[in-house]
């Protein structure tokens, strides 16, 4: 799996999380430790994170400004 890939993966999965109650949120950071991606989003009020497996799994967590 390629950044761009789990970025993608990552940016539908806290889309369908948030159901439009997030607000605007933007790509923040990627990184990749060992076989799976960190990738940050930034919203106003809420930061999260998806880890994205190589076999495409993904889970959000969320953290309070």
């Amino acid at each position: 799996m390629t950044q761009r890939e789990a970025q993608d993966i990552a940016q539908t999965r806290l889309t369908r999380y948030c159901r439009s109650n997030c607000g605007d949120f933007k790509l923040a950071h990627t990184q990749k430790i060992k076989d799976r991606y960190l990738v940050d989003f930034e919203a106003p009020r809420q930061k999260f994170t998806v880890i994205v497996e190589n076999d495409g799994n993904s889970k959000v967590t969320t953290w309070e400004k």
